[in-house]
């Protein structure tokens, strides 16, 4: 090429760069003009420009910053040839390419928000195996559950739900079940963060996670930021630390453990375990530890409870009750129920009862047997600090709190044998009021506990609201019997701010009581932890285990 073109071509290819980043003046623009003249390749190679580069950079703002090039005038054969037909290709490619731009710009926005609604925990290591369906259930459902609170996840996870794939769950107290589509098992323990990447796969990047898989579930897996296990028909337990670190430690059977940097494989057998820090490097522990990482089963405990309801779908009073009992869920009617009296009431500074909201004007709690229904009852007894010591004394001058007399003795059996009820106000604690209790028993070694976690508690989905209900605040002055009675003859306004329905269920074992003996009654005293009180509304015992 003869040096005039070259430097014509360089000159050429300076002005279209000019032109793309938006400089180029009036003289300029002439000056590319006169170059495009008699040029098809520079006349392509500007077209191509303006549609490919100028065009998406822009995003249509290309037919205001291009100059109106009438190349040729001088040159009738290009006045139609070239000048007419460029603008006219160059206005269709822009707003061709515009159009691309601006819909693949929208794409790529939806791509984007969909990406960040299930975008990882920032520091979270992610399996590169994820299932190409992001958003869809697995078939790994939750079956159980004890205490179990999940924090940052818009997901069910309630008793029953499917988890979704991917997506992190992070279990900040409690305990939970799974149950995967081949029949694994895995209970993880609290705090553990956790996500099924696959129908038979699981990742935990922290916590304690315990694995039973029967028969038929080789296969399943667990990995962590540093290992791998498969199950090869086997207990085992995984626990992952906060750096990553992992231990695999197998309770029967066989498993498989690897570190992510090796392809090197480790069987490990009954009372084998194994360790991958930070390094990634595999160790074997020592065979003859025993751990005692491993969680057999969830706890006995109320699971859930069930209420006749109002209009309004709130809870009125007790129908029935489902209690897991030596691993095994019982469920309990109302004529199962083992009902106590209440023959004592001292309440601190504020003495409240709670009668329905549609009862009788002059309607006032009494001592004498309680009831089912929950909109009844005294709320807010005293209590103390620490632990009280010696004798109770009952009357108006007696021991703060409420005493507790049962129809019948309750006997000890596997898991909860009494379920108290704390209508707790939706302003209040979401864990509930701390309280205590005393055993009433002739057993010697029988000691007191306190209640400070809730099987139900605002937590829980299964918390139900209560039907509306009066307060009536009580006096100093006393019925024959020892009952305070209201200030006013009325029940007073019906209380606005409504209350949840808390549960816990009360293992004698706590109470040092022997399996097969047991208590008469109860004591029952607040903690006196802070401002708030315990309201025990509905308090039932359960029969035996047979």
């Amino acid at each position: 090429m003869p040096d005039n073109d070259q430097q014509n071509q360089a000159e050429f290819e300076r002005l279209l760069h000019r032109l793309v980043d938006g400089s180029l003046d009036h003289s300029e623009a002439e000056r590319l003009e006169s170059l495009l003249l008699d040029q098809p390749e520079r006349q392509s190679l500007y077209l191509e420009y303006m549609s490919l580069d100028s065009s998406l950079i822009e995003l249509g703002e290309v037919s205001k910053t291009a100059p109106e090039l009438t190349f040729g005038r001088p040159r009738k054969k290009y006045l139609v040839s070239f000048s007419v037909w460029a603008l006219a290709a160059c206005a269709m490619l822009s707003l061709i390419a515009v159009t691309l731009f601006v819909s693949s710009v929208i794409d790529q926005s939806k791509q984007l928000t969909k990406q960040k609604t299930t975008e990882p925990l920032e520091g979270v290591s992610q399996s590169t195996e994820r299932n190409p369906e992001q958003e869809a259930l697995s078939e790994a459902q939750i079956i159980a559950g004890h205490r179990a609170v999940f924090r940052g996840t818009q997901s069910a996870t309630s008793i029953g739900s499917h988890l979704k794939f991917s997506e992190n769950y992070m279990l900040q107290d409690g305990l939970v079940k799974i149950r995967f589509a081949s029949g694994a098992e895995v209970i993880l323990s609290a705090p553990a963060l956790f996500q099924v990447v696959h129908n038979e796969k699981l990742v935990v990047n922290l916590g304690k996670c315990s694995v039973y898989a029967p028969e038929g579930a080789e296969g399943f897996e667990v990995s962590t930021p540093t290992s791998d296990v498969i199950d090869l028909g086997t207990r085992f337990s995984v626990i992952v630390a906060e750096d990553g670190a992992s231990k695999v430690a197998v309770v029967d059977g066989e498993a498989e453990v690897s570190s992510l940097s090796s392809p090197r494989k480790k069987t490990l057998l009954k009372g084998d375990t194994a360790y991958v820090g930070t390094d990634l490097h595999l160790m074997e522990g020592d065979r003859d530890a025993q751990s005692d990482d491993y969680v057999a089963s969830i706890p006995d405990r109320l699971i859930s409870y069930k209420t006749n309801q109002d209009e309004l779908g709130r809870a009125v009073d007790l129908s029935s009750l489902s209690v897991q009992r030596a691993g095994v869920d019982r469920t309990y009617h109302a004529d199962d129920f083992i009902l106590p009296r209440v023959n004592h009431y001292r309440p601190g500074s504020n003495a409240f009862g709670v009668v329905p909201a549609n009862s009788p004007a002059d309607e006032h709690n009494r001592f004498g047997l309680m009831n089912l229904m929950f909109a009844s009852g005294f709320i807010n007894p005293g209590g103390q600090n620490n632990l009280h010591e010696g004798e109770f004394i009952l009357g108006r001058d007696g021991t703060p709190g409420m005493n507790l007399v049962f129809d019948q003795p309750v006997i000890n059996s596997p898991g909860p044998d009494i379920i108290i009820f704390d209508a707790q106000s939706i302003a209040h604690s979401l864990e509930g009021d701390v309280f205590r209790l005393y055993p009433q028993t002739d057993h010697p070694d029988a000691q007191p506990m306190t209640i400070r976690k809730y099987d139900i508690d605002g937590h829980s989905a299964e918390a139900q609201i209560m039907t509306g209900c009066r307060l009536t605040q009580l006096s100093p002055d006393f019925a024959n019997d020892g009952t305070p009675l209201p200030i006013v003859a009325r029940s007073q306004l019906v209380h606005q701010v409504p209350s949840r329905l808390f549960a816990i269920g009360i293992d004698l074992d706590d109470m040092n009581i022997p399996s097969g003996e047991s208590i008469t009654g109860l004591f029952l005293q607040d903690a006196q932890d802070d401002a708030d009180r315990v309201d025990p509304v509905v308090i039932v015992g359960l029969p035996p285990v047979k």
